[in-house]
């Protein structure tokens, strides 16, 4: 059984303190990294909480694309003796109108899309099929065992909102 994640919450847009229960963030992260991680090493992830125009910067610096997008994952690269996996950082606009478009609670689109870029660290992918099917099983299990509803049932896919997947995740590392 590999030793615990720690999970390191940083806030960079005030917004994100007005949006309830982003502590089970920590036990969904920690929950995926207990069932994919095989390293009996402790190790940490950093979730960051940003606004549209830094997620925008990073997204055209390290992927070329010049938007915002929703969630950023970047693995750590090379060695991993300093026990960071990686960081996550959602954008604030983003997020917000992604979860109001589909009719969802803000908190739980969050909490779905860090959990989604800690599963990007930990190798999960959705390049094909049966890739995006394994994770999203993933997804759906961990996120139904602290009550948030499957976000990749019929009755709640926007498959626009799906497609912007494609987009959110990176194997760059920041700075």
């Amino acid at each position: 059984m590999p030793a615990p994640l720690s999970v390191d919450l940083v806030v960079s847009d005030e917004r994100w303190n007005d949006v309830p229960d982003l502590h089970r963030i920590i036990v969904l992260a920690q929950a995926a990294y207990a069932q994919l991680a095989v390293e009996p090493e402790p190790r940490e992830v950093v979730i960051a909480f940003g606004a549209d125009d830094e997620v925008h910067q990073l997204n055209r610096t390290y992927r070329g694309k010049d938007a915002p997008t929703n969630v950023l994952s970047f693995p750590t690269a090379g060695t991993t003796d300093t026990g960071l996996i990686g960081d996550v950082i959602l954008a604030y606009e983003t997020c917000a109108d992604e979860a109001e478009r589909r009719g969802i609670p803000f908190s739980d689109h969050a909490c779905h899309l860090a959990l989604h870029g800690v599963l990007h660290l930990l190798g999960h992918d959705h390049e094909d099929e049966a890739e995006a099917a394994a994770m999203e099983a993933l997804e759906t299990r961990l996120l139904g065992a602290i009550g948030i509803a499957d976000p990749h049932s019929g009755d709640l896919v926007d498959h626009d909102f799906l497609d912007d997947f494609d987009d959110e995740e990176s194997d760059d590392e920041p700075g």
